[in-house]
């Protein structure tokens, strides 16, 4: 399948694949995610690396989990050429474009039941608007129905247009809007609580 991203550098014929992540996966993931939900201006760019170590401990703190129920997944291109911006050496069988993240969650202050909560939705920049995330919650939305379950629900901040475009043409609809304390004294944004009903057949 010929993909083609936003940069014109960027056209081969790529095979992309869905494959749930291992520990060898957590650098390139934690630097595709540190890119993607941290903007920093540039005199700050000194702490991405910090981001990235505290990103990809916590990642591998999590791929050790045995919980049944979580899954962080990668979406892989394999391609005899890459860009050279991407997370990746060109002579590599495959490069790790995307990531997601599903495991069953408890709202606050509720007995309510769990349900399967999507999160840490990413795909690096030269590989965007090619479908890739919408292939990632698909895959994330058949584990919840592998488990049981019958929803998935996620968060994004509203001012994140471009998110909020994608979650609603992958049929998710607001469910709350929520005050996002954690960035009232900053960039502050209410962040909506997005829920999905999945097809059983």
């Amino acid at each position: 399948m010929v993909f083609k991203s936003l940069d014109s550098d960027v056209e081969h014929d790529l095979k992309l694949t869905i494959h749930p992540a291992v520990i060898e996966d957590t650098k390139e993931i934690s630097a595709i995610l540190a890119q993607s939900f941290y903007n920093f201006p540039e005199f700050a760019h000194w702490v991405y690396p910090f981001l990235r170590f505290t990103i990809n401990e916590d990642l591998r703190y999590r791929l050790r989990s045995t919980s049944p129920h979580y899954r962080c997944l990668v979406a892989k291109m394999t391609s005899a050429n890459y860009n050279q911006d991407a997370q990746s050496n060109s002579d590599s069988e495959s490069l790790i474009v995307g990531t997601i993240e599903v495991a069953l969650r408890s709202a606050l202050w509720s007995t309510s039941p769990q349900y399967p909560y999507i999160s840490n939705l990413a795909v690096a920049q030269n590989y965007r608007r090619l479908g890739i995330a919408s292939q990632l919650l698909t895959a994330c939305e058949q584990a919840a129905l592998d488990w049981g379950y019958q929803e998935t629900q996620l968060h994004v901040l509203d001012r994140n247009e471009s998110a909020k475009q994608l979650y609603c043409q992958n049929g998710y609809q607001i469910s709350q809007i929520e005050l996002n304390w954690g960035n009232l004294w900053f960039d502050y944004s209410p962040r909506l609580l997005l829920k999905k009903i999945l097809p059983t057949c």
